[in-house]
């Protein structure tokens, strides 16, 4: 039996519980030791009750570990192998995975919603009864039991907790750049919000041969670390006029050729949308209130050519594209251990998500390996906010 953070109802407190069970892998399956995982803004929407969610569910689902051992007659990373736990495994035959929209996989989106595995059953269990998995997965714990097709190999000279953190929101963040963005090479990318995902699509622009990548975001110690990062330019944001002003004095000029909303609000989309030139491309990848709506002037829809991009988990597909980030973060272009303020071990992840909650920090790495990490870090601004 092992313990796990649970959160029973919507809104309710997260509690640390022993007497955890999870049930032996089936074929397709792998049993997973966690060895590290993120605390991620989905985490807290699902034990806020912002996202309604079957109840009770173990959190986490960014996070990364190493495989314990294979169900029957099952292919995939060896016993002992440090893998990365994607919580989109692709199917590669529905509609979408066969059109190369793995990200988009019909079968495991909806284990992702149910909070089950692909076949239905949760797979874990507290007294009998079944405890649901934080979007499929549900890090927050000692083991858990994964389809082998959301696993991907860590190459050996990337930590554990980078890996855990390019399976979310840093691969969502630099996905929305690399894959659906795509900025032409000259282009001025504007980056809405300047969180773990905002950062992560800053360190991907300004791997991308953009000559200028600017991050709007409110706070002067997540402008100050975006700068470090990659960025060319670092505003605080504001309204239309606002935004412009800043641009012009840091740029020259107020033209943006690619803008993302990393944060999920409507008015953001919009700025987004009234920024950037005609022609130009905005990106939707901040999740929104369920009853969130964007307002958009219809007369410019037409006229002003621009596009409207939806973009969910960065449009990777995990066995392409994870390879690819793990080479970008040894090039240095994809310094992700620089945005973790604080590793904190199982029993303090009630603490963690309230760190969340109040934007203390960027990532918190929930350490489960046997050196378990205490409190802030030392020199990586744990007072970032």
């Amino acid at each position: 039996m092992a313990a796990g953070a649970v959160v029973s109802a919507p809104g309710g407190p997260v509690e640390v519980v022993d007497g955890i069970e999870v049930e032996p892998p089936r074929a397709g399956e792998a049993l997973v030791a966690i060895e590290a995982a993120g605390v991620c803004g989905s985490d807290l929407a699902v034990a806020s009750g912002k996202m309604r969610y079957p109840m009770p569910v173990i959190l986490g689902h960014e996070a990364a570990g190493r495989v314990l051992a294979l169900g029957p007659g099952t292919d995939g990373p060896p016993p002992d192998a440090r893998v990365v736990l994607w919580m989109r495994p692709p199917c590669r035959a529905c509609r979408m995975c066969l059109r190369d929209k793995a990200e988009l996989c019909e079968r495991s989106g909806a284990m992702s919603a149910k909070g089950v595995l692909a076949d239905g059953r949760t797979g874990v269990t507290k007294g009998g009864a079944p405890l649901f998995r934080a979007f499929g997965v549900g890090a927050f714990t000692g083991q858990v039991v994964m389809p082998v097709a959301g696993l991907v190999e860590v190459p050996d000279d990337v930590p554990t907790e980078v890996a855990a953190l390019l399976s979310c929101g840093v691969a969502t963040g630099a996905g929305a750049v690399l894959n659906v963005a795509r900025p032409e090479p000259g282009d001025v990318v504007l980056v809405l919000g300047g969180g773990g995902v905002g950062l992560a699509a800053v360190m991907a622009a300004a791997s991308s041969g953009a000559a200028a990548v600017v991050v709007a975001d409110p706070s002067p110690g997540r402008r100050e670390l975006a700068l470090e990062l990659g960025a060319t330019a670092a505003i605080p944001g504001g309204d239309r006029q606002a935004v412009k002003a800043q641009l012009r004095d840091a740029l020259g000029d107020g033209v943006v050729d690619v803008a993302l909303d990393c944060v999920g609000r409507p008015d953001l989309v919009e700025l987004a949308y009234r920024t950037v030139r005609q022609g130009g491309a905005v990106v939707a990848v901040g999740l929104h209130d369920g009853d969130a709506t964007v307002t958009l002037p219809g007369w410019m829809l037409p006229l002003s050519h621009k596009r409207i991009l939806g973009c969910f988990m960065g449009g990777v597909d995990p066995q392409r594209d994870l390879p690819l980030l793990f080479d970008l973060y040894r090039r240095g272009g994809l310094p992700v251990d620089r945005m973790i303020t604080a590793r904190r071990p199982l029993a303090e992840v009630p603490e963690a998500v309230a760190d969340l909650a109040a934007a203390r920090g960027l990532r918190t790495i929930i350490d489960l390996s046997p050196e378990q990490g205490q409190g802030p870090l030392e020199g990586r601004r744990p007072d970032v906010r």
